[in-house]
């Protein structure tokens, strides 16, 4: 490959980024990874997950991951629901709003990221 090809690459590659930001900022009000982390785990989890499932998997502090667990509240991304069975325990469960704004989320990502065939 010629050095112009690798720069409209490059070009490319930066202009997809920054949409994915502006992305991200628009829908979760925020771009941070952990947040992305979260609602993946969720979406991975049929929409639920226990909150010591949560802190074990996020890549980041406890003290992080209830920050942006309180932002996903305000946001009504998310509630936090008792274990019926395990009365200590909570899970943290998506709305049906979160669901809906994950999905437009993925609706914009398709646009600037190709889902490869498998």
């Amino acid at each position: 490959m010629n050095d112009k090809m690798d720069n409209l690459q490059i070009s490319e590659l930066a202009k997809r980024r920054r949409k994915l930001i502006e992305i991200e900022q628009s829908v979760f009000k925020s771009r941070t990874h952990t947040t992305i982390q979260i609602l993946i785990l969720l979406a991975e989890n049929d929409f639920k997950a226990k909150l010591s499932t949560i802190y074990e998997h996020a890549q980041a502090t406890d003290a992080s991951v209830r920050q942006h667990l309180r932002a996903l509240e305000k946001l009504k991304f998310v509630i936090q629901v008792q274990d019926n069975a395990d009365g200590r325990a909570k899970f943290i469960q998506m709305t049906e709003y979160g669901k809906k704004q994950l999905a437009s989320y993925a609706a914009s990502l398709s646009d600037i990221i190709p889902i490869a065939s498998r």
